[in-house]
């Protein structure tokens, strides 16, 4: 029995066509395999500042690809509420392994509350904010005097109510360095604050 040239081509095509099928799944199945190789990690719902310590509505796990660098970022199993922020993080960023402190020993900071009017605070101010407090002096109000840099790179903790009154409390972090210098100006001088980043 011989085999037509008509019925071997139709053969090749169905083998071709088979291959080419299976080799689609295999390469569908291997693209979903490294597809699910993400990890959860932890991400900021809020800014976070310096010297902050961590809350439950400051975080949120997010599933991400990082094949490599996945232990530069603190996985979701990792227990960080309670810890210190060390460096900024923004909004949104997954949050790196460096940047949060079990210790709150190794922070030396307080936390001091500020009264400002509210034409002298930005209106975006918020928890987690940067920023930068200057002073005037209000005792000698007849001459222009220069505004002063009080303290930089200040971290918002917190912004407590705005009244009717025309006056904000702005809780920020200060390092120990710094309480008693602002301390003693505070009472003769009105204070500016600006927004550093």
């Amino acid at each position: 029995m011989q085999i037509s040239k008509i019925d071997l081509l139709k053969n090749s095509r169905i083998t071709m066509g088979v291959s080419l099928f299976i080799i689609s799944i295999l390469c569908a199945s291997l693209i979903s395999k490294e597809a699910n190789r993400t990890v959860m990690v932890w991400a900021t719902q809020t800014d976070l500042a310096p010297g902050q310590v961590i809350t439950e509505n400051d975080i949120t796990p997010v599933s991400v690809l990082l094949p490599q660098s996945a232990v530069n970022y603190l996985s979701s199993n990792a227990q960080i509420i309670g810890g210190t922020v060390v460096t900024k993080i923004y909004k949104g960023d997954l949050i790196p392994s460096a940047a949060i402190s079990k210790s709150t020993e190794v922070i030396d900071e307080k936390l001091v509350p500020l009264t400002v009017e509210i034409t002298d605070i930005p209106l975006e101010l918020s928890r987690g904010s940067v920023i930068d407090i200057y002073g005037i002096n209000k005792r000698d109000t007849k001459s222009i005097t220069t505004p002063v840099l009080m303290a930089s790179n200040v971290s918002v903790s917190q912004v407590l109510e705005r009244s009717n009154s025309g006056i904000a409390s702005v809780l920020v972090i200060l390092k120990n360095d710094q309480v008693l210098p602002l301390l003693e100006v505070l009472a003769d001088s009105r204070l500016f604050i600006v927004r550093s980043y």
